[in-house]
């Protein structure tokens, strides 16, 4: 596969043509399953699967990143009601490979609906194929007793195309995985690549990237943004 390039498809079929552990760690937010069209954040994809569908459509994204990667998977998803069952079950299918479970604490946002309670975290799901039955991660570059497995990271949608992609997590967020684990010019694979958040966090961290998204629209403001960045990288 090329490096630090966004493939137009779906994510199953970019993996397909990936190694067996050609990757080093992958990073992403897949789609909640919102389940009302009316309330989707994406173009070109509705949200809104059965709740059976979803679970057997993340049930192959997941054993697909686990074949390709080295070391982890940080799976960073919202419990909402149209993946609550999917997202347990899943835990359960994979509970082998769950290395730890990461807490993101957020600013809750007010329920849409009366009587539920606010969503005030997200969960960072960490599936490995390095000691996954350990809790200890021998690539961390983390010093003992300065991190936390419930963090705070401000969810800010302050890129200029958060209008056109309504869920584009912070790019802090993988900014501090990358700075956290394995080492410069590791390939870090998002199958779920949106605007370019990981992309561009990989250029800040001197990592590789690899990206997936079905919306040529988003692919292109990624390789846009992250061009931006690139370029005035290089005029200072």
């Amino acid at each position: 596969m090329k490096l630090n390039t966004i493939y137009n498809e779906n994510c199953l079929d970019t993996m397909q043509r990936m190694n067996d552990k050609s990757i080093d760690y992958c990073i992403t937010s897949p789609p909640y399953n919102i389940s009302d069209k009316s309330l989707s954040k994406y173009k070109d994809f509705t949200d809104d699967m059965s709740k059976e569908e979803y679970l057997n459509d993340q049930k192959k994204v997941i054993k697909e990143m686990l074949r390709i990667t080295k070391n982890h998977i940080f799976y960073n998803i919202q419990m909402v009601s149209g993946n609550k069952l999917a997202l347990h079950k899943l835990i359960g299918h994979f509970s082998e490979n769950i290395k730890e479970v990461l807490i993101w604490k957020k600013t809750g946002q007010p329920a849409i609906s009366e009587k539920v309670f606010n969503s005030a975290f997200e969960y960072i799901i960490v599936l490995s194929n390095n000691k996954p039955q350990k809790r200890y991660f021998d690539d961390a570059n983390f010093k003992r007793g300065t991190q936390s497995n419930v963090f705070t990271i401000k969810n800010t949608h302050s890129n200029k195309y958060a209008d056109i992609h309504k869920a584009v997590f912070p790019l802090d967020l993988p900014r501090y995985f990358m700075q956290n684990f394995g080492i410069k010019e590791n390939i870090w694979y998002d199958p779920y690549f949106g605007t370019g958040t990981t992309g561009l966090a990989a250029e800040m961290e001197g990592k590789k990237y690899i990206g997936s998204d079905i919306s040529k629209e988003y692919v292109e403001l990624a390789e846009n943004r992250i061009k931006e960045y690139t370029q005035q990288t290089k005029l200072f």
